[in-house]
């Protein structure tokens, strides 16, 4: 939330268009890889496709790198050239991925598109947790900024990934028991 004049306290959540085809990649080509922290597939779950031509070890190994790049660009809310463009620098440096990206364009644009139509936007208490928390401390909360990549995954994740980024699934969102509770904690922990 921002006030003419003043600094103040901003959290921007919801899903990653980067984000998620980093996960498509990893799920459609089945890559042995472990993501800090540690997702489970994607909901809804996507086939395994290897096309032709795609080398599935250069890739694996390839993705973590891309990963951080992945995470890095969603963290900074970044609206330049997304790692996931098959022209990207960062996919520059890794030629099996660009070439898989590249191979599974038409399915991830198609994956986006369906995700789209049933996607879910948790109503997450901004607001309301901020000001519980402004309530407790008896003050305003010190300026913040703070951002929530939804992850369309099976399971509950919420994931602090820096002091101002974090990664949580649909699943867990949806649950204002546990998303409340762990959106208070990294309210009061930067207000």
């Amino acid at each position: 939330m921002g006030f003419t004049g003043r600094e103040s306290w901003q959290v921007s959540h919801g899903s990653n268009h980067t984000v998620t085809t980093a996960l498509f990649v990893r799920d459609t080509l089945a890559l042995s890889v472990d993501t800090v922290p540690e997702l489970p597939g994607l909901d809804p779950a996507v086939p395994v496709v290897v096309p032709r031509g795609v080398d599935r070890a250069g890739a694996a190994q390839e993705w973590l790198g891309w990963w951080a790049d992945v995470l890095d660009h969603a963290r900074a809310d970044r609206h330049g050239t997304s790692p996931a463009d098959p022209d990207s620098r960062s996919l520059a440096q890794r030629p099996a991925l660009r070439g898989a990206v590249r191979a599974l364009q038409d399915l991830v644009g198609d994956y986006h598109h369906r995700r789209s139509r049933r996607s879910r936007h948790a109503a997450l208490p901004v607001g309301e947790v901020v000001r519980g928390v402004e309530t407790r401390l008896g003050r305003p909360v010190r300026p913040f900024r703070l951002v929530i990549t939804v992850v369309p995954v099976q399971g509950l994740v919420w994931e602090r990934m820096t002091g101002s980024h974090v990664i949580a699934s649909e699943w867990f969102l949806d649950d204002p028991g546990r998303s409340a509770p762990a959106l208070r904690a990294i309210v009061e922990a930067l207000a």
